[in-house]
């Protein structure tokens, strides 16, 4: 169980308690914190996020190395594999597909201020 995380806040219900989010919700979430998350930015956990260095918008092997990056990243979200269905190397909008056990679903991520 995590808090939800909306828009770059923590979602909050009408009575003023916190939003919280289970199962493949989690794990989208998790996985999304991960790849938006340049590893070692986050002051409180250095190891979390993704080290896109050596990665370039203009590399042809661009979908790969992203997804081995991203697999590394996410390795440690439990229950949870991903994969880059699409990396569009104009826009560097990433589409990911997260399994969580037996559930799938698909998330984009804006890469575009991360990737040079």
């Amino acid at each position: 169980m995590d808090v939800m995380i909306s828009d770059g806040d923590i979602a909050m219900v009408a009575s003023g308690d916190y939003r919280y989010i289970t199962g493949i919700e989690e794990a989208v979430q998790r996985v999304r914190i991960s790849a938006l998350t340049y590893k070692g930015d986050f002051v409180f956990d250095r190891e979390l996020g993704t080290d896109y260095s050596g990665l370039c918008s203009d590399d042809s092997m661009l979908c790969e190395k992203l997804e081995l990056l991203l697999k590394e990243s996410c390795a440690d979200i439990h229950d949870t594999t991903v994969e880059v269905i699409s990396c569009d190397s104009d826009s560097l909008i990433a589409v990911l597909k997260v399994v969580f056990k037996n559930r799938e679903t698909t998330t984009e991520v804006d890469l575009s201020g991360i990737i040079q």
